[in-house]
């Protein structure tokens, strides 16, 4: 951007905030925001911010809460801007909106929350004060779950369990319900180490040893109901609301009678109109009806192995992953695919919406914040098409932000602990239970993943074959994945975490030949991101670090096998749309070429992660150009890139590149991908001024 106009834009966005300061929002406070809108449109949200406190200002709540809600759908981190969703929630009567934004004020910049809340609203108060003192992610646990108790409000950490997620803003008939994964076992008992430990803090710091929850869609029907049959079959479930809760069934056929497990999961199958009953609730999910379509694929599955490098694989001649190769070469096999993100948190969001992170704004998982509503998720698109939707296994880190909001049910635990090969017998035990509906099945695998050895135990093989030199960590600090060295003890663990990997999936992966037609299904498999322990460079969006997997096979899938054209983790929203005829228009995913698109001319990573300085990296064909901001990233996504370093090296070779129409080339791209993430000057005082240790460089 031109200085002289980033100068200017800066001037008046600082006159605003003066005239803010002494309340003077008068018709030059006006005239001076009109100016300020006008000047650059990515001014768009401050301007709305601004125009809510003239609105606020003058009493219209009304008017200052709409534009606030205009502000808040781009920008979800913001001090000022939650302040004024607070007050223009409560002005207008809804408590529960004003205590989350109350909440989120406090948790993150320590204004206390000042709230009068009647008696009759505390309950819905303090599940959104806990959402709003809580974290983006390991649903359904609570970080800060508020309660009021002899000393007053207070709040610690605790597990949402045994009851209906909080939720706000929304009328959906069904909720999800935290409930305990029950498999052939006594019924009651995981219910009863749920009920156990969900208000001990210590035992909700390590979410119950990584216990895995079964976070499924229901609706409390009351001690009775009835199931109607119109043409086909349907499949309910119903979780326990006590021990050996009994349920009584009664159709023409006759009656029957059975039992429910404390917060556990049952299906039953119900083939004519029936009555249902118990002198305790019942939760009961949507009716699951049992018929295909021609319109839909039988079974659609998407497998994400976790950190799985896909540059690693390649360097050992595909080796590590024969049965994955030898299915997918009559399917796709995208050689040149990269991740956006370099860890799960942001990167799973961007695959199932199709968007970069600054217009998901999922990329900080220390607040609070879902999608907005008219963003389709993956699971959407497919319950929308008439799929019974479930996540299998894995993390819950999509199970408070919106990103797995279109699965009717969620097998997760918070770490995502569970291995693979458990994951492919519920995905099978699924398919075969399930088979007479059309079923959209998501599992997430971490065996492929790495973690700090410090704390996490090691494969057994890794234990065994290394040294106690090679595992030693006398030398080694304790570190994140994305920044772990490359040493023996991380290379063996994650190669022997991919041939586990390629093991065990090979058990589905004939199961779906046996069972399907080339047709009848498709199964899509890909990582989130690579993992750094295969070179030295040190950067941070490294080849190795961005370089993921991502191969189709079945309905709609031409058999091409090995495929070089440059691909990116958004794409995979439009890859699947267009298999099975979903809307992929409004995503900033691209369409590849082999599958009916363009090819595109570059990848997109990026690195989001408060307090560190936004980098990105844009690969074409040839080319990779790394630039950074010289400061850091502010809570809210943004950063000062009125100057980037910039480097540009050839792909092949590693060399640097020095030409001066290459380097053009790049900062025209750099400012269009850039233009959400430069705050051009306008960065807000009071969060630079809380955030003194990250800006400090910038006095």
């Amino acid at each position: 951007m031109d200085m002289a106009l980033r100068k200017k834009n800066r001037e008046i966005f600082c006159s605003l905030l003066d005239y803010a300061a002494g309340n003077k929002y008068d018709d030059d406070f006006l005239q001076l925001l009109i100016e300020f809108w006008q000047l650059l449109p990515e001014n768009e949200t401050e301007g709305n911010i601004f125009y809510a406190m003239y609105a606020k200002a003058h009493g219209n709540y009304e008017v200052a809460l709409e534009y606030a809600l205009k502000a808040y759908a781009k920008r979800k981190i913001n001090w000022t801007l939650w302040c004024l969703l607070r007050d223009c929630y409560y002005a207008s009567g809804n408590i529960e909106m004003a205590a989350l934004f109350a909440a989120k004020a406090d948790k993150l910049y320590n204004e206390p929350v000042n709230l009068d809340i009647p008696q009759d609203r505390l309950d819905k108060a303090l599940n959104a004060l806990s959402l709003g003192m809580g974290r983006g992610i390991y649903a359904p646990v609570a970080y800060t779950r508020m309660r009021i108790t002899s000393q007053g409000m207070t709040g610690d950490r605790a597990i949402f369990a045994g009851e209906f997620l909080p939720t706000l803003g929304t009328d959906d008939e069904y909720h999800l319900f935290s409930a305990a994964y029950v498999e052939t076992e006594l019924q009651d008992d995981k219910g009863k180490l749920l009920s156990f430990m969900k208000d001990s803090p210590e035992m909700s710091f390590i979410s119950g040893g990584d216990f895995t929850y079964d976070l499924i869609k229901l609706a409390d029907r009351g001690n009775s109901f009835q199931v109607d049959i119109e043409d086909v079959p349907v499949v309910i479930g119903l979780v326990g609301s006590e021990e050996h809760q009994q349920v009584d069934f009664s159709c023409k056929q006759g009656t029957a009678t059975t039992y429910l497990g404390l917060w556990a999961n049952s299906f039953f199958r119900c083939e004519e109109t029936t009555e249902v009953s118990s002198t305790k609730p019942l939760l009961c999910t949507a009716p699951i009806r049992l018929q295909h379509s021609p319109k839909r694929c039988k079974a659609v599955i998407n497998v994400l192995l976790d950190g799985l490098c896909w540059r690693a694989v390649q360097e050992r001649d595909y080796e590590l992953v024969p049965n994955l190769m030898e299915f997918f070469r009559q399917g796709i096999i995208f050689n040149n695919h990269y991740s956006v993100s370099e860890y799960t948190y942001p990167s799973l969001a961007t695959i199932e919406t199709g968007l970069y992170p600054q217009h998901s704004q999922i990329f900080n998982d220390k607040v609070y914040h879902t999608l907005n509503r008219e963003v389709k998720t993956i699971s959407e698109r497919m319950h929308d098409l008439g799929y019974y939707c479930v996540n299998i296994m894995g993390d819950s880190a999509g199970g408070y932000n919106g990103t797995m909001r279109g699965y009717d049910r969620m097998i997760v635990n918070c770490c995502g602990g569970t291995p693979l090969y458990v994951g492919i017998e519920r995905i099978i035990n699924h398919l075969e239970a399930f088979s007479e509906t059309d079923q959209f099945i998501f599992l997430h695998a971490s065996d492929t993943h790495l973690w700090s050895a410090h704390n996490y135990q090691l494969p057994l093989a890794t234990q065994v074959k290394l040294d106690l030199q090679q595992r030693s960590l006398r030398d080694e600090k304790e570190n994140t994945s994305v920044h772990l060295q490359q040493r023996d003890i991380y290379r063996h663990w994650n190669e022997q975490g991919i041939k586990n990997c390629d093991t065990n999936i090979a058990r589905l992966l004939a199961y779906l030949k046996q069972n399907y037609a080339e047709d009848e299904y498709l199964l899509t498999l890909y990582s989130d991101h690579g993992s750094p322990i295969y070179g030295n460079s040190g950067y941070l969006l490294s080849e190795h670090q961005n370089s993921a997997a991502f191969m189709m096979r079945g309905h709609n899938v031409p058999q091409l096998g090995l495929v070089e054209e440059l691909t990116s983790a958004v794409d995979l929203y439009p890859a699947i749309g267009a298999c099975l005829g979903f809307e992929f228009d409004k995503v900033d995913g691209n369409l590849p070429e082999v599958l009916g698109g363009q090819k595109r001319d570059y990848t997109v990573s990026m690195s989001m992660y408060p307090p560190s300085p936004y980098t990105i990296c844009l690969r074409t064909e040839e080319y990779e150009c790394q630039a950074a901001s010289y400061g850091c990233i502010d809570e809210d996504g943004r950063a000062d890139l009125t100057e980037m370093k910039m480097d540009i090296y050839r792909r092949d070779n590693g060399a640097k590149v020095e030409s001066s129409s290459i380097k053009d080339y790049f900062m025209y791209i750099l400012q269009q991908e850039c233009k959400e993430i430069d705050n051009n000057g306008t960065q807000w005082p009071d969060m630079k001024a809380a955030r003194p240790e990250w800006f400090e460089q910038k006095e």
